[in-house]
């Protein structure tokens, strides 16, 4: 299964979880918005229509694709992932359209 989170939360998330930290500078800069991006959001310049259609074309590089498919390995492996964020609990963060990405790689396997 595959979940998203927000790091203020992470103790009280399942321990037999993965948590993948989706957030650049934590290992992960291939699963997180381009600076760029991530400023153009906060400092409300763009929608959020447009930010998630940014993001998308960004998770195309082939390094994003790769580590997406690892993910949805896991998952398709029955093993728990929870991608997590510094953003709060709201609907309006790339965790969630990357939880969706990798729902879409599960549907060609």
């Amino acid at each position: 299964m595959i979940n998203t989170g927000y790091l203020a939360k992470i103790k009280s998330y399942p321990k037999q979880e993965e948590h993948i930290l989706v957030m650049r500078n934590r290992g992960n800069n291939e699963l997180a918005p381009s600076g760029k991006l991530l400023s153009k959001w906060k400092n409300e310049e763009i929608s959020w229509s447009e930010y998630r259609e940014i993001f998308t074309g960004e998770m195309k590089s082939q390094e994003s694709q790769e580590r997406l498919t690892q993910i949805a390995e896991k998952v398709a492996e029955n093993k728990d992932i929870r991608l997590i964020c510094y953003e709060g609990e709201g609907e309006h963060c790339h965790r969630h359209i990357l939880k969706s990405l990798v729902e879409e790689k599960l549907e060609t396997f």
